[in-house]
């Protein structure tokens, strides 16, 4: 192909692009612009309540420092965020000392058993010869004494060496609860006395939110009500435990606890916690991607007539989770605008792509 016909090929396709973006006109001669691609859902009624933003903090129902029970020297401690089961050993103490009040307690009892037959036997003999007057009364009644002291003695050796085997039980130190190891609060090698703090337990998996709320909201907050809950973006919603009863004097507050039991949240994570502040009415309720703000203005775009966007002004009387009240213009059925209504004009033409569901 020669150059001058590339020239023209060129030239031809060059054509032949500006046909294809050449904007359309409409018959009367007016620029026509394209239907803007929206996303829309469903306006509803709702039982809403205006609300105020309190900070929380998600705790744990178990987070204890797990001491020891026994003295000895560490031999191993789990490492720091291990994660272990109820019954899991999470640090062990050298037995071989526990190991020797066991045997010591084992041969005790092993004495005494030997005595208390001993004695039991002599009891008995002498129970016959008194049967045959052949024995003081005073003779049987200190048969029975030493009897009676053995047996005695006996049960405390018993005692003893439940107490030898379970302090050999305990040199295996035990998670009481599953969860997480957060802290070692001894090392390996460690003297430990009775009492002494080697593990920081967390449990992982019951989990709650504590929130400080005020006096004055705490009669729109009930047990069982559900909230949103927000952090970093996440938004989840859990229902109110209980409220504690008794208020701060000084800060005029009371404690808020929210189940949030296998919720994805990490122990210690900061939430912002919306709650009702006023009574519940019903409202008819848009999504909160719908709210365009602009020039200090908030309105929504409905599809209108002819798959057109309708501008509407609203009043916010409510916002609660991913729904906002508005007191007038919208009615619920109709269909608002989502998303790309940031870039669109009154009365401009729309082309719905998918209905979402917020919930």
């Amino acid at each position: 192909m020669t150059v001058r016909q590339n020239l023209a090929m060129i030239a031809l396709v060059g054509v032949s692009l500006c046909a294809l973006t050449r904007p359309s006109y409409a018959q009367d001669g007016g620029f026509e612009m394209p239907p803007a691609r929206v996303e829309v859902a469903s306006a509803e009624r709702r039982d809403m309540a205006p609300s105020v933003d309190v900070s929380g903090t998600v705790v744990s129902l178990n987070d204890s420092r797990i001491a020891s029970e026994v003295e000895g020297v560490l031999t191993w401690l789990a490492e720091v965020g291990s994660h272990v089961d109820e019954g899991d050993t999470i640090a062990r103490i050298d037995p071989r000392l526990l190991r020797i009040e066991v045997t010591r307690a084992e041969a005790d009892v092993a004495r005494l058993e030997s005595d208390f037959r001993y004695r039991q036997k002599q009891l008995e003999r002498t129970e016959d010869l008194a049967a045959r007057n052949s024995a003081s009364k005073t003779l049987l009644d200190e048969a029975v004494a030493q009897r009676d002291q053995a047996q005695y003695s006996l049960r405390d050796a018993r005692a003893a060496l439940d107490r030898a085997k379970a302090d050999l039980e305990r040199s295996n130190i035990r998670a009481r609860f599953a969860g997480h190891v957060t802290q070692r609060l001894a090392s390996v090698g460690e003297f430990v006395s009775i009492g002494e703090d080697v593990v920081r337990l967390v449990d992982t998996h019951r989990v709650e939110i504590a929130l400080p709320a005020s006096i004055a909201l705490s009669r729109h907050i009930k047990p069982g009500l559900v909230v949103p809950v927000r952090s970093n973006g996440t938004v989840r919603e859990h229902p109110v435990r209980t409220v504690v009863p008794v208020g701060d004097a000084v800060s005029r507050m009371v404690e808020v606890r929210l189940s949030a039991d296998d919720s994805g949240w990490l122990v210690g994570t900061p939430v912002q916690i919306s709650l009702p502040s006023d009574a519940t009415k019903s409202t008819v309720a848009v999504p909160r991607d719908a709210l365009v703000e602009r020039s200090g203005q908030n309105f929504v775009y409905k599809v209108g007539e002819n798959n057109t966007a309708e501008q509407v002004t609203v009043n916010i009387n409510a916002i609660v989770g991913l729904w906002v009240g508005v007191a007038e213009g919208i009615e619920a059925g109709d269909l608002v605008i989502v998303r790309g209504a940031e870039r669109l004009s009154p009365g401009q033409s729309v082309e719905v792509i998918d209905r979402v569901s917020v919930r």
